[in-house]
């Protein structure tokens, strides 16, 4: 049917209306499904190898005054004559208790340059020498030990060893160590020194005892701290060789 002007004329004003108008809103597709990524599993890791390593975050050595040598705890080898960085801000310091039975042992222990202040071993109980176990003369000994705990990294090969100190002569060498550190921290805070493991002595006062073999740690350089990997001791300190 033909279309008047007036017709013709208001069609034209609707279509003119309808081009002013907005368009649709979208509907927006539904939203694909995204990867997410997966949290960081290096703590959950590390506690697993934690538990299947023993505790420590590197094998276990000591002084030996038997042989006048370093050795390894859980087998006695000879510890490599070589250059160590000694990690001396984690320097683990506090108190360790052997219980026996194979037993793992009681720790109060945390990082000496982290805050931590050993309590007093009065806080620790154990007080009744009745109860004390029988030491090597046949006397009550207290079971509570005070412990220092100094990683070495062996500079050639990153084997990352733990040197337990125990007795007084090996506290003493590691604390010698730990003041020329703090001489470090003065002068070149961002620096680890580098040590290699002797053996020194003293004559005892009692002629009957002679010559005593000690520790020494001597200073033969220094490295960047932030060359060096962190040995990272875990929080729980369970580990079942008595040393």
């Amino acid at each position: 049917m033909t279309k008047t002007t007036e017709q013709a004329l208001r069609q034209q004003q609707e279509d003119v209306e309808r081009d002013r108008q907005p368009p649709a809103a979208k509907v927006p597709a539904p939203a694909t499904a995204t990867a997410v990524t997966p949290a960081d599993d290096r703590a959950a890791r590390n506690r697993y190898l934690e538990e299947i390593a023993g505790g420590m975050p590197g094998r276990l050595i000591k002084f030996s005054t038997k042989v006048n040598k370093y050795v390894t705890i859980d087998d006695g080898s000879d510890i490599e004559d070589t250059d160590y960085i000694a990690l001396c801000n984690e320097t683990l310091v506090g108190w360790v208790k052997f219980s026996g039975d194979d037993a793992p042992p009681e720790r109060v222990m945390g990082l000496l340059y982290d805050g931590f202040r050993m309590p007093p071993r009065e806080e620790l109980g154990d007080l009744d020498q009745t109860q004390w176990p029988a030491g090597l003369n046949n006397a009550p000994e207290d079971p509570w030990k005070h412990q220092i705990c100094l990683p070495l990294m062996n500079t050639a090969t990153q084997e990352l060893l733990v040197y337990a100190a125990l007795s007084e002569t090996s506290r003493r060498a590691v604390g010698r160590l730990l003041q020329h550190f703090e001489r470090m921290l003065r002068l070149n805070a961002g620096e680890l020194p580098i040590v290699r493991l002797k053996v020194g002595g003293f004559n005892h006062r009692d002629p009957r005892v002679g010559w005593v073999s000690t520790p020494q740690f001597a200073i033969v350089g220094r490295t960047k701290r932030d060359s060096v990997a962190k040995s990272t001791f875990p929080d729980d300190l369970d580990d079942s060789i008595p040393f």
